[in-house]
């Protein structure tokens, strides 16, 4: 080999390891650029399958806090509506219970047990009403007990026919002492209602 080959060789072999040096890096760098590549689209869609997590958790809380507004809405008015049948049941119990003591009391003030009743109510209030403008009211068909009543006062008292007495009894008036003593069977059916509503055990908490 001449001196003009051996260069022409070392020049193709430099020429060659260029060459492949190139190739090399140029292999190194576009298998970089694809780790590159590949790791962003991993990380993208790391970032992309979090944020689709976190949409769908956010739905599902949303979801979740409307069917529990709704569910608690459902309740509230279904104990509204609980409540409203109680005391409309109540009331009719009520209005059931106090119109049969009507009709029993009724029955009451046409036995003989009634004009008891009346003549030991004005024996009651006579120790109140010592004075001389004592009137008595009284519901209009019993004017066949005033007797029995004055009798009881010892004759110290005048009637009046009271249409706001509707069941029976007496309503004792003095206004020079200011007293009145309501003594009539429909105030006492009357206090009765609230002791009925406390100890019926149809109270609506």
């Amino acid at each position: 080999m001449d001196m003009t080959e051996e260069k022409v060789y070392h020049s193709d072999e430099k020429v060659s390891k260029f060459h492949d040096a190139i190739n090399h890096y140029a292999t190194e760098q576009r298998n970089k650029i694809e780790q590159e590549v590949a790791d962003y689209k991993a990380h993208e869609l790391e970032n992309a399958e979090k944020e689709v997590l976190n949409e769908a958790y956010r739905l599902i809380q949303a979801e979740m806090a409307a069917m529990r507004n709704k569910i608690a809405r459902e309740m509230a008015l279904r104990e509204q509506d609980a409540r409203r049948e109680l005391l409309t049941r109540r009331q009719q119990i009520s209005d059931e219970v106090f119109a049969n003591a009507k009709e029993s009391l009724t029955k009451f003030t046409e036995t003989d047990k009634y004009k008891d009743f009346l003549e030991k109510a004005a024996k009651e209030a006579v120790p109140l009403f010592q004075a001389s403008d004592i009137t008595i009211g009284m519901k209009p068909g019993d004017e066949a007990y005033q007797s029995t009543v004055k009798t009881a006062f010892g004759g110290k008292c005048t009637f009046v026919e009271d249409k706001t007495i509707h069941l029976g009894g007496l309503r004792i008036i003095s206004k020079s002492l200011g007293l009145t003593a309501d003594q009539t069977l429909d105030a006492l059916l009357e206090d009765q209602r609230d002791w009925f509503e406390t100890h019926s055990g149809l109270a609506v908490v």
